[in-house]
């Protein structure tokens, strides 16, 4: 993947582009690896934008643990996302000697030994603004088991030799479920000096995990007698496969565990109107111990129903799925019906909450995409 130009151009409306950035290196700033680890923790979008644009996650990520200790050293950001995954970011400069080759030996060790360190001690889980672990320790223990983690190298700007790398040594090799992204934290300083300096993350590279197929060959007695027996394993036998959620294991869930009949009667519905305007509106499904189903129209999500029956909301998704205008009055009559869950950035509604304005979201969410619809044909 190509990095971004060395030059922003600003306009407005009417007149001609000109000139008004350019890019620099963290030293020309004077600017350090810290400063680069405490801003990726203070807002993980930084990294975790570009990574949900390529598609690599569709959760809400939250700050867990800076230089978090295991045996081999400390992880630079430690992320979490609302589905009990685990982001390992580590930060490194373009001046960095060790950029190159140690850097993806680095994240490898860590990956090696984070699951004892959790096994010892697992921290503190974020909470969210109603006082609620944002992820589930069932998940956060599975992913973690199963490798499904996140790994993300973050620079200034990031050597195209890592990436040639990365793809060399890890793709061919791979039989855990985790995902490493290289994202350029390019930054960019004003040609006229004013002071403002402006940050434009993007994925440099890639490496999808692709789970390989790992058998064992039992070889009994000699040949010609001799029995050969082939099993397949997985890398670490015995702890099952992350699930895997669709539309019927999703509803099947709500059936048979305690949800309230509202919410999911109101699964139901959504799952009805997403049929009614199958050329935009589509339901995608969470990973983890639990799942969600996520209602998304031109892959912008509307809202998340949990498989344990909270719902959640994006509001940084809502102008993709409705253009500016109808995003904007569906934000406010979410923020006139649920006006603490739409003030925290991640909008969470608790099951209790949940089951009571089940109707009226129901209501809203019909008469917005009613709304676009007509108005798009």
């Amino acid at each position: 993947m190509k990095p971004v130009s060395d030059q922003l151009f600003t306009f407005e409306r009417g007149q001609r582009p000109r000139l008004g950035y350019e890019r620099c290196s963290a030293k020309e700033l004077d600017l350090d690896e810290s400063w680069l680890r405490d801003v990726i923790f203070d807002n993980p979008d930084l990294v975790i934008a570009p990574c949900r644009a390529a598609g690599l996650t569709d959760d809400e990520w939250y700050p867990w643990q800076r230089e978090f200790r295991v045996e081999v050293g400390r992880i630079d950001v430690l992320l979490l996302s609302s589905q009990g995954r685990v982001g390992v970011v580590e930060t490194k400069l373009a001046t960095n000697p060790e950029l190159r080759r140690r850097v993806l030996a680095q994240l490898l060790d860590y990956l090696a030994h984070l699951p004892g360190r959790f096994h010892d001690e697992l921290p503190e889980i974020p909470q969210d603004d109603n006082g609620q672990p944002v992820a589930a320790r069932e998940d956060i223990f599975e992913s973690v088991a199963q490798g499904d983690m996140l790994l993300i190298i973050a620079s200034d700007e990031v050597d195209p030799r890592v990436a040639r790398l990365s793809q060399t040594l890890l793709s061919d090799h791979m039989i855990q479920q985790w995902d490493l992204a290289l994202i350029d934290v390019a930054l960019y300083r004003p040609v006229d000096a004013s002071g403002t300096c402006v940050v434009v993350p993007h994925l440099r590279n890639l490496v999808r995990s692709e789970p390989r197929q790992v058998v064992r060959v039992v070889v009994e007695g000699e040949t010609p007698s001799a029995r050969i027996e082939v099993e397949r394993i997985t890398p670490d036998e015995g702890v099952p496969a992350r699930p895997q959620w669709d539309e019927s294991r999703f509803f099947r869930y709500l059936e048979e565990g305690t949800v309230p009949t509202e919410i999911r009667a109101f699964a139901l519905e959504l799952r009805d109107l997403a049929r009614r305007y199958p050329e935009s509106v589509t339901l995608a499904w969470g990973t983890g111990k639990y799942g969600s189903m996520i209602l998304k129209r031109h892959n912008g999500a509307l809202i998340e129903i949990r498989g344990r029956g909270p719902i959640r909301f994006r509001p940084g998704m809502f102008a993709r799925a409705l253009g500016e205008k109808a995003a904007n009055e569906y934000r406010r009559a979410l923020e006139e019906l649920i006006p603490e869950a739409m003030a925290m950035q991640y909008p969470r509604v608790p099951v209790g909450q949940a089951k009571t304005v089940a109707t009226a979201l129901l209501d809203l969410i019909r008469r917005t995409l009613q709304r676009v619809e007509e108005a798009d044909a």
